[in-house]
């Protein structure tokens, strides 16, 4: 019989070895645990564990992580602790899957190519759930059974912390989110459980587009020559294709960046673009498009590249001569072709607006990914663009464990999402893949159109045969049998089930879990009605894409949402580095000296203002006798005035002051500008625009009730854990991050 092991998983569930299905018999802390299917362990055995009762240790509002965890600067992840160790214990190997693959922590999108992290803890090491201070460093003796015990003592010992999740794969919480009021969880399958590799998936797209771009559209040749850096784009940023501009701006829509193509706009163009209007401009609508999706990093640097070829076209086209161009024209009249096709192609680029380039390349990606030049790529070698994680049918068997429903839901057609797929779970490509994947969900939607799929409820949903992509009609997702076929005859079209069956050594369906069915369209209605789902705020829903994902699910039909953020481990990262190197302290006494000075600045020199005025109202002028002369007489009795009154005008000391008001505030900005240039040499920190909260982090505090690095995470905390908000705060509470 195989050895078997119970251990705390989080801060209130457990996980199995090797995959075990677990059910749930509560009598005190009592669980009883199933062996797997035989298909994955040999004969069925049942074990029977008992856990000790725990205190779980008492959590400050506003955190969902450990108080060990809520000043990270300067702690260490305890040794031994590693993310294989968790996958074993849930069974990583149960599809194949090895736990050789761990690596490093995904980081900023620049370097989304690193390998996978081995960083979520394994939980019988270190502290461990209801271990006290004696526990771990009291004195102790050895009981009969040769156990060490912890000695009594009189005081009653501390509660320590259950375990230590790493910054970088800690789930962060904006709305408090309780997982037993979660009876479905669904995942988007790209940028969400399939990671893809800027190096190869992105510059694959990439060249694809720039192809596209000259046999579709004309565009000259040269632009094959372009090469593409995965590290420059970020998302959060707002195409202005009007005018061939990248902005960056902040929670309240002030544009703090702008670009014209890769060059910045000095401070006087970009205000008196974006922040000099008669009308408030919301950057929305065909002028503006938002780069809100990890796929579109590339087309948007990409159009960059176009605009700067476009700007340096202009230039040479402009020092041209006047005699060149009538003799241009004069040729071109007489029907004389004096330039070859491409230089055709770059006069065509030089006059082409902005706003049709831009849209020309988004068509040329459209193209891309509906010839299948993308698909074929990945689905011949799934590795060389997707990370394999070992972490995901760990995370993925845990929620199912624990009695919650698990759907997939995606754009993506059923092909492409098989090969991903198979790819992630148990590494099979080419003839191997199959559907044992589709066993880790209830429910699989492929095609479904986000964000529509969240607000058309007509929309019609097939059956997909998953053999042949073929798609069958349904009444509502039931099965219809056409006009004259008899079941028999349907049969190869009855989705996952019958493709099952048709697959050598067809199993007995008592003893394995049924297939799901795989659907493609749809709405919500079709989906919570498979789930059976009866309100909105039973799914939670884990996406990348701030609007198709997040936003319209959260604003449309009230479901709960995890945000995916690649890019946050690294700002995580940068924020411990920053703090560690004392760059937060020199910020906040910048800001409070320029803060101090350009107050005491600006009050004299408004109340130099007043005298002035006053002054001349009473027709004496600057040295002449005023009513505000015994006011401010005091302050001015020592100056060089004819009546006692000081000429604020020629006030040295009015100079020196202001002098150092704008010395401390180019130090604070100085300072500023070189922490964010640790998180992005060009677009600084995600999260930030300045010292506000940028646009992105606007939405996602808004929209995603929780946010993470990966959707992986979740195998790190408990399937029923309640997640806790910060508690808000306003600047006039005394936590003023900036000042206190």
């Amino acid at each position: 019989m195989p050895s078997w092991t119970l251990r705390p998983l989080a801060s209130a569930s457990f996980a199995l070895r090797r995959g075990a299905r677990r059910t749930l018999a509560r009598a005190g802390t009592t669980f009883v645990v199933h062996q797997p299917y035989p298909h994955q362990l040999g004969a069925h055995t049942h074990v029977v564990a008992r856990l000790a009762n725990t205190r779980h240790p008492t959590r400050r509002v506003g955190s969902s992580s450990p108080p060990s965890l809520r000043h990270p600067v300067g702690t260490t992840t305890p040794r031994g602790m590693s993310f294989s160790s968790s996958i074993a214990a849930l069974g990583g190997d149960g599809f194949g899957v090895s736990d050789h693959r761990g690596g490093r922590h995904v980081t900023h999108v620049a370097s989304l190519s690193d390998p996978l992290p081995e960083d979520v803890p394994r939980w019988e090491d270190g502290p461990g759930l209801g271990k006290t201070s004696a526990d771990l460093g009291g004195s102790s003796w050895t009981g009969k059974n040769g156990k060490t015990k912890a000695s009594k003592k009189k005081d009653t010992p501390t509660t320590v912390s259950p375990y230590a999740v790493p910054t970088a794969s800690r789930i962060f919480c904006n709305r408090s989110l309780n997982m037993n009021a979660i009876t479905a969880v669904g995942f988007d399958m790209d940028y969400t459980l399939a990671m893809y590799k800027p190096e190869t998936f992105e510059t694959l797209a990439y060249e694809a587009t720039k192809k596209k771009l000259v046999r579709q559209f004309g565009f000259p040749e040269t632009i094959l020559d372009l090469q593409y850096d995965h590290t420059y784009m970020v998302r959060g940023l707002v195409v202005d294709k009007k005018r061939g501009n990248v902005l960056k701006m902040d929670r309240h829509k002030y544009v703090k960046v702008a670009r014209h193509g890769f060059t910045t706009l000095n401070t006087l163009d970009r205000i008196g673009t974006y922040c000099e209007n008669t009308k408030a401009d919301q950057f929305g609508g065909p002028d503006y498009a938002n780069v809100d999706t990890l796929f579109a990093l590339g087309e948007t640097y990409l159009f960059c590249q176009l605009v700067e070829m476009k700007e340096r076209l202009i230039l040479e086209s402009n020092a041209l001569s006047e005699k060149e161009k009538e003799y241009d024209e004069c040729t071109a009249g007489n029907g004389e072709d004096s330039s070859d096709d491409q230089t055709l192609r770059k006069k065509t680029l030089a006059e082409k607006p902005f706003a049709k380039m831009y849209d020309e390349i988004r068509a040329s990606v459209d193209l891309c990914h509906r010839d299948g030049t993308l698909k074929r790529a990945v689905a011949e070698d799934p590795g060389k663009f997707i990370h394999a994680d070992a972490a995901l049918v760990p995370m993925l068997r845990a929620l199912r464990t624990s009695g919650k429903k698990v759907f997939l839901l995606t754009n993506s057609l059923w092909d492409f999402t098989n090969v991903v797929m198979n790819f992630l779970v148990s590494q099979k490509a080419g003839d191997d893949k199959d559907v044992e994947w589709t066993r880790l969900f209830d429910v699989v939607i492929t095609g479904s159109c986000k964000p529509g799929f969240f607000e058309n409820e007509r929309t019609a949903v097939f059956e997909v045969d998953v053999e042949t992509s073929d798609l069958r009609n349904t009444d509502d997702g039931a099965p219809m049998t056409p006009i004259g076929a008899s079941e028999a005859e349907d049969a190869p079209f009855a989705g996952l089930a019958s493709f099952a069956k048709r697959k050598a050594g067809q199993k007995d369906s008592s003893i394995y879990p049924p297939l799901p069915g795989a659907y493609q369209g749809g709405s919500f209605k079709h989906l919570h009605a498979m789930l059976g789902v009866s309100s909105g705020n039973q799914v939670l829903y884990v996406g990348d894409h701030i609007y198709g994902d997040v936003m319209r699910s959260k604003k449309t039909l009230g479901w709960r949402t995890m945000l995916v953020v690649p890019e946050l481990a690294h700002e995580l990262d940068c924020l411990e580095e920053a703090e560690k190197s004392g760059v937060f302290e020199k910020i906040r006494t910048a800001r409070t000296e320029r803060d101090a000075l350009s107050d005491e600045t600006q009050l004299r020199v408004w109340r130099a203002s007043v005298v002035r005025d006053a002054s001349i109202e009473a027709g004496s002028g600057l040295g002449g006798g005023s009513a505000l002369q015994s006011s401010e007489g005091a302050e001015g009795s020592d100056s060089d005035g004819g009546d006692g009154l000081r000429d604020f005008g020629n006030d040295p000391e009015l100079a020196e002051l202001t002098k150092r008001a704008l010395d401390a505030k180019n130090k604070h900005r100085e300072t500023l500008r070189e922490l964010h240039g640790t998180f992005h040499p060009t677009w600084g920190q995600l999260m930030k625009a300045g010292s506000q909260n940028s646009r992105f982090a606007h939405q996602l505090e808004t929209y995603a009730c929780l946010y993470t690095s990966h959707a992986r995470n979740l195998v790190a905390y408990s399937p029923r854990k309640t997640y806790r908000g910060q508690s808000d705060w306003m600047p006039h509470d005394a936590n003023d991050a900036e000042h206190r």
